[in-house]
């Protein structure tokens, strides 16, 4: 194709700049009044934004930063849509209907905790299924994953999670999974993020409260079980449970790094498993982990429960029972003697609850909500607080509780919700300080506190960023929210190194969707392969450059080059694929990219002078542009899959050659239909479902012509995916030359 350079400089460049910000800010907006609610222009733009990725590629994830109003989005992506599923955790159903009602959306629920109970959807064959906290997807060994992947594989999927990674880039792969299938596990990061729509609240141009810290709360008391926890004699499990034991004491020093509440529980629980061995092992069994689950521990008793379904316990001995017994023994009385120790000593958990008491003193004004892991931490601490403060309210998964007893979730909720005005809850029902477990970490709008502790570090630092997440919020009150983190002891702090592993999991998690704000002190970052959504200064920019510019409208049949003065070399491009927009940059001889930040930045160095572009400068322009053209179709059309997907693959692919090759004469012509169908599902992107019922049929003693209509139909109930876009192709390129500006 041939670049078009007639024209002033300036007025070439006008023109190019106005090009440019038509195609990118001209996508199709929806309305901004959906029902009762209003639309923010960041959420009508995420909207457009899935819209497109729906009919491309037959699914997206949006992964906003938490606060920025998820919920709102994929109900106006769902708004239009005659058969809709919303799969919700089961804590927040009441929050979706109630969204739901307000938007004016109607759409059929199902709890994910349906789902891993074998539930079926109560509509068939939805059009459109949005899965909210699809991090709770994230293991495709589940039968959550099964359910859910099954589902996906008749319906365009929309994936809300501000954490899509938890821990493991393999997180996000099994979540894209549901619809891009096998693909998603050969695909590189940038492709990855081609499918992920992520903002941060200062890229979507919004203002919401600035966090304050953490500020490290630190025990005046030592706490130091360092040793005696690391001496305890190792455990003897039941005689399935693997190579586990190590995992005992990790889980012990987890406990006592939250609380000594907790790391009791977890003593006590070990010393009710051991007696139940001993018990066990003396009757001549030895017990499986399930068996072992049915003996109960409380108030220095042991008791078997249902004792005449549990006979015999276990599988005969194996020789070395005497050595078992001795281990479990000894085991036991280092329990005994640690517990012993403990109640002798001071408890640290005293001095927890007096520093929680001395933050909400310093916001006598605010609502403060604390966090743990543990339901032990929780209760011991709110019992604590209780006695010191008024208006202190625990929740847990048995339930809530304040000072007059039991209270229900709704009623500790609704005073926390933007819904309710402080001056409806009466001084003496107010809930000024909130004790929680990470119940209420995900998906619930909290933005009336304004405080939030962390009792303790999660291993997963997606629990950080969803505890502060639920009080910062878009709409907030507040201008500030304060974050505080009560300091393990600093001997478990050295052993565990749970800082250290949070870290580099934040660090994981901002290389593919960024990240919008820390728990740990690291700095706010944008994924370098993020997908092409741009900042709000870039927005800015486009936004100016439609406005100022007098000149006409490029013709669309070949691209326009102008050239700028600009302190570094490089080039901004915008190519078209289909009703895809492009926008890449490059510096310094650089490949294109759809690096968000580069583009911002070469946006911005197109405001410099106008100049004529050279004959070279159009030609190493096309030439960068036919680079990344022929790369990015050749990564579209290989489609690569995982080794194990491909071997699946080409395992049917020939056992539909050999049941051809093996059939009567007479049958080939009949089958030859059914197999070329067969062939062309297998050259198909399938979904994880899909693939999931190729890997049995690939496995399956017998392969029939049955088989070969079973293979078919995957590809027949799936609606379309990956659009053919076609060649890439330019449509407005502004060179940058370096030199001087005046």
């Amino acid at each position: 194709m041939t670049a078009a350079v007639h024209g002033e400089p300036a007025a070439l460049l006008d023109a190019v700049r106005a090009r440019i910000a038509d195609e990118i800010l001209t996508a199709e907006l929806p309305p901004a009044a959906l029902g009762a609610l209003t639309l923010f222009p960041h959420q009508r733009r995420a909207v457009a934004r899935v819209r497109r990725l729906l009919r491309l590629a037959g699914g997206a994830m949006l992964a906003d930063a938490t606060g920025l109003g998820k919920t709102f989005v994929a109900l106006a992506v769902g708004a239009s849509v005659e058969r809709l599923l919303i799969v919700v955790p089961a804590a927040l159903m009441d929050a979706w209907h109630h969204s739901a009602q307000r938007a004016g959306v109607a759409a059929s629920f199902i709890s994910a905790e349906s789902l891993s109970r074998g539930n079926r959807p109560p509509v068939a064959d939805p059009e459109l299924v949005i899965v909210d906290e699809a991090h709770h997807f994230r293991n495709p060994r589940t039968n959550r994953y099964a359910a859910l992947a099954a589902i996906c594989d008749r319906s365009r999927v929309l994936l809300l999670t501000a954490t899509p990674l938890q821990n493991r880039r393999d997180d996000l792969v099994a979540e894209l999974a549901l619809f891009l299938g096998d693909a998603a596990a050969a695909a590189s990061d940038e492709e990855l993020a081609r499918f992920v729509v992520r903002r941060r609240a200062a890229d979507a141009g919004l203002r919401l409260p600035v966090v304050i810290g953490p500020t490290r709360v630190e025990l005046p008391v030592a706490d130091d079980l360092l040793d005696e926890l690391l001496a305890l004699p190792p455990p003897v499990l039941g005689r399935d449970e693997g190579e586990a034991a190590a995992l005992v004491s990790y889980s012990l020093l987890r406990q006592w790094s939250s609380s000594r509440a907790a790391l009791v529980a977890g003593l006590r629980r070990r010393l009710a498993k051991a007696l139940a061995l001993t018990t066990s092992l003396e009757a001549g069994c030895w017990p499986s982990r399930e068996e072992l689950l049915a003996w109960s521990f409380g108030d220095d008793a042991l008791q078997l429960a249902l004792p005449e379904l549990l006979s015999p316990l276990g599988t005969q001995l194996p020789t070395h029972v005497s050595l078992l017994l001795a281990a479990v023994r000894e085991h036991t009385d280092g329990l005994r003697l640690l517990l012993s120790r403990i109640r002798s000593s001071r408890d640290p958990d005293e001095f927890r609850a007096r520093s929680l008491d001395d933050v909400c003193r310093a916001h006598p004004d605010t609502r403060v909500i604390a966090f743990s892991q543990y339901a032990e931490t929780v209760e011991a601490l709110a019992h604590l607080l209780m006695r010191r403060r008024a208006g202190v309210a625990e929740l847990t998964g048995h339930g809530g509780r304040v000072t007059g007893g039991r209270i229900s979730r709704r009623d500790i909720l609704s005073q926390f919700s933007p819904h309710t005005r402080p001056s409806s809850v009466r001084d003496c029902e107010r809930i000024s300080l909130l004790v929680t477990t990470d119940v209420l970490s995900e998906g619930l709008d909290l933005q009336n506190a304004s405080v939030v502790v962390h009792l303790d570090l999660p291993w997963n630092p997606a629990r950080l960023e969803q505890r502060v997440g639920r009080v910062r919020r878009l709409g907030s009150p507040h201008d500030e929210v304060h974050v505080y983190a009560i300091s393990p002891p600093a001997s478990s702090e050295r052993l565990l190194r749970v800082e250290t592993r949070l870290r580099d999991k934040l660090r994981l998690a901002s290389t593919i969707v960024g990240l919008d704000s820390s728990s740990l002190d690291a700095t706010p970052s944008v994924a370098p392969l993020a997908p092409p959504e741009l900042a709000s200064d870039s927005l800015a920019i486009l936004e100016r450059w439609q406005r100022n510019s007098a000149a006409e409208r490029t013709a669309r049949d070949s691209p326009r080059v102008a050239a700028v003065i600009a302190p570094d070399e490089g080039l901004l491009v915008l190519l078209a694929a289909g009703d895809e927009r492009f926008l890449l940059a490059s510096v310094n001889s650089g490949g294109l990219s759809l690096d968000a930040g580069l583009v911002t930045r070469v946006l911005a160095a197109c405001d410099g002078p106008p100049v004529p572009p050279s004959d070279d400068e159009i030609a190493r322009a096309m030439h960068a542009v036919r680079s990344w053209s022929i790369h990015w179709l050749g990564r579209r059309q290989l489609s690569l899959g995982s080794r194990a997907g491909t071997h699946c693959r080409a395992r049917l692919a020939r056992r539909i050659t050999d049941l051809l090759a093996t059939a009567p004469r007479h049958q080939r012509a009949a089958l030859a239909d059914a197999a070329s169908a067969a062939r062309r599902t297998l050259a198909t992107s399938l979904g994880a479902g899909a693939e999931c019922a190729l890997a049995a049929l690939a496995a399956a003693r017998d392969f029939d012509a049955r088989s070969l209509v079973q293979i078919a139909k995957l590809s027949e109930r799936r609606q379309a995916r990956n659009v053919d876009l076609g060649e890439p192709v330019p449509l407005a390129i502004v060179v940058l030359r370096r030199g001087e500006r005046d």
